[in-house]
């Protein structure tokens, strides 16, 4: 999150709405009222978590060559029942509802349900509804009435009852008031939101100043400021660890045209100020005022300080603040002269040969704070990069600056519009001509950055060579390094199908059938598990005799699925120890399956199928997923038997560490 000021997208969690589609699923009775039917599916829910029996999956013998082959499942479609020991807890979320609007957390499938008692809008959450409300305030433009909390593990909403409206956090009531916009109450009245660190909740609220204007008072954690606060969250700024805020209270009197005054914490600062910007350690705030100065060519300069204290004044700059550490780099403008010029400065003195008289269009900060490199553009329009204080080649582009995870090297592409020409930069060493690119990963640790393009990777700005491979007719997709950046993969596409490559070794007796982006549940051609060892994913036999049989992958091993179907949401368990992944069936509904055996059906709560929200590892080697039923909505966590996904593929090795 930006330390300068924060939206609504950066303080609140996710909120994925879905409104129950009539037709798509069986109606639900209406002779129970809401509260009787919780009450009746948590009682049919805790009879149907009883595990139930079914001996353990057979694991069908290896062909005579690799990669070996079992078999999941003989009929995926049949009559199942669940392997002995497997364990599936249902939780009601809600009753289904026609029309019903559901808002889902970002993590752990807490559900916010829109009902009604009557003719009282009441939200019903993980189950428990809440009190009656004249009319619930819709928050992030009018799509729901619940914020989550960036963690998921909080929840807010507002609303009218009576003459007055009430703000509910966690399902108790934060704050009651009869403030009103010229006698209406309205999403104005509560425009809600949560800290990065979810521990703290705050509003803005308009207020009816006179007939003709208003003004808004700031409310975090239930304390407010006088009336003058800005209406407009983006201009709050959150300190990064979420329990400080600087913002901005002015006279609400629409007569008086001064200037706002700076508050933090709730409190007003003891110094004029403006621009707030928290240091890494969110002990510290960086501020800028206007100041005049005698010099009438001159007239005024811009003075920042630190915790009020002046320590730099200037025509013009910019800050940027590291995301650890103390080291501040500052783009300063001298404008009175001619030509204008910029230049850096760094720890508070000016780096020598950093001086353009052109423009200087951003800083990027290396993740551990100790290194710099600057955007530069010329007066000739030629663009380059200088960092840590030295100054790299020329290039009539420059784009894409970042820092490795682990900050030892500094990355940067360059292209020349008039002759095509694209290349790496990489560790101050330019890569040789590259034709284009699409991709360009990072690995989350250590100091590896790779990207695609036609059909080549690069690997730390050096092109790798694949044999068979034809550069001019393919193309090299969804590149990605394992979470601990021990493996890489992509999947090459040509005339001939999609191959996945892993570690440059192209995996060729069965090609991924998905071909979608790795963020995307249903299609994502292959994923990762969190420790590292294996990589798994829905595939096709490149055997002429295999027809169209499905299988699914794991490591260099295949079992067979069926010879049809739509299969989608592959993925491991926290541990890696076991596959889940969904069969489509009849009119919506999916068929779930851990470790080859069907578990549970069910309907996804979108036409669309899962999405991260409402399909999750669950952190004891479980899945959660939101399904809905006939009578319900429903959170289930399903935890597989003892016995592994190994088992199912005659046992694996997982893939070796790479150098």
């Amino acid at each position: 999150m930006r330390n300068s000021c924060c939206g609504r997208g950066q303080v609140e969690g996710l909120v994925v709405i879905l409104v129950l589609i009539v037709g798509a699923f069986p109606s639900a009775a209406n002779a129970q009222s809401v509260w009787d039917k919780i009450k009746a599916q948590a009682q049919k829910a805790q009879q149907q978590s009883q595990p139930q029996q079914k001996s353990a999956p057979q694991v069908a013998q290896k062909p005579g060559q690799k990669p070996s082959q079992g078999n999941a499942q003989g009929d995926d479609t049949g009559p199942f029942t669940p392997p002995a020991g497997t364990k599936i807890d249902p939780v009601v979320m809600a009753p289904f509802e026609q029309g019903a609007a559901v808002a889902v957390s970002p993590n752990g499938i807490h559900v916010a349900t829109v009902s009604h008692a009557g003719s009282r809008a009441v939200i019903i959450y993980d189950g428990v509804a809440g009190p009656k409300f004249d009319q619930l305030f819709m928050e992030g433009g009018g799509g729901h009435p619940v914020v989550f909390s960036p963690d998921g593990t909080r929840y807010a909403y507002c609303g009218q009852q009576g003459n007055q409206w009430v703000v509910m956090v966690d399902g108790k009531e934060l704050v009651r008031s009869s403030e009103t916009v010229n006698g209406f109450m309205n999403g104005d009245s509560c425009r809600l939101g949560f800290t990065p660190n979810s521990q703290h909740v705050f509003y803005t609220s308009s207020v009816s100043v006179d007939a003709s204007h208003t003004s808004n008072r700031f409310v975090f954690d239930g304390k407010a400021t006088p009336l003058g606060a800005d209406g407009d969250l983006r201009n709050y700024a959150f300190s990064p660890d979420g329990n400080h805020v600087a913002y901005f209270v002015s006279n609400p009197d629409p007569r008086n045209a001064e200037p706002g005054k700076l508050w933090i914490d709730g409190k007003p600062a003891p110094y004029d100020s403006g621009s707030p910007q928290w240091s890494a350690d969110s002990q510290h705030l960086y501020t800028m005022r206007t100041v005049r100065v005698p010099d009438p060519r001159i007239g005024s300069v811009q003075e920042f300080l630190l915790d009020g204290k002046p320590f730099m004044r200037v025509d013009y700059a910019r800050l940027f603040i590291p995301p650890v550490g103390n080291m501040v780099v500052a783009v300063v403008s001298r404008l009175h002269v001619n030509p204008p010029v910029q230049f850096l400065v760094v720890g508070g003195k000016e780096v020598p040969g950093s001086e353009v008289a052109g423009n200087i269009s951003g800083v990027t900060i290396s993740p551990d704070g100790k290194h710099y490199a600057a955007h530069y553009q010329n007066a000739n329009h030629r663009e380059y990069v200088i960092s840590d204080g030295k100054k790299g080649l020329e290039y009539p582009t420059v784009t894409s600056l970042a820092y490795t995870a682990d900050s030892s090297k500094l990355f940067y592409q360059s292209y020349d519009t008039s002759t095509g020409a694209r290349y790496l930069v990489f560790g101050g060493q330019e890569s040789e001509r590259l034709p284009g690119w699409t991709e360009t990963i990072f690995a989350p640790i250590g100091g590896h950055v790779a990207t695609t393009g036609m059909a080549f990777v690069t690997m730390d700005g050096q092109i790798l060579k694949f044999p068979n491979v034809d550069p001019r007719a393919g193309q090299a997709t969804t590149l990605s390094f394992s979470p601990d950046a021990s493996h890489y993969a992509f999947v090459m596409r040509d005339r001939n199908g999609p191959v996945l490559y892993v570690d440059g070794v192209a995996q060729t007796a069965y090609s991924p059938i998905n071909n979608g982006t790795l963020t995307n549940l249903n299609t994502r051609p292959y994923i990762w598990s969190a420790d590292s060892k294996h990589i798994a994913y829905l595939c096709r036999s490149t055997n002429p005799a295999a027809g169209n049989d499905l299988y699914v992958c794991l490591d260099d091993k295949a079992v067979r699925l069926g010879p049809s179907g739509y299969y989608a949401n592959l993925t491991f368990s926290s541990d890696g120890n076991h596959l889940f992944w969904t069969r489509n069936m009849n009119q919506g509904m999916v068929r779930v399956f851990a470790d080859g055996k069907a578990v549970i059906e069910g309907f996804p709560m979108s036409t669309s199928g899962f999405t991260k929200e409402t399909w999750q590892p669950g952190t004891d080697n479980n899945l959660l997923v939101l399904l809905q039923d006939d009578s319900a909505l429903k959170r289930v966590s399903i935890t597989p038997t003892n016995t592994r996904t190994a088992t199912l593929f005659g046992g694996t090795a997982g893939l070796s560490a790479q150098k």
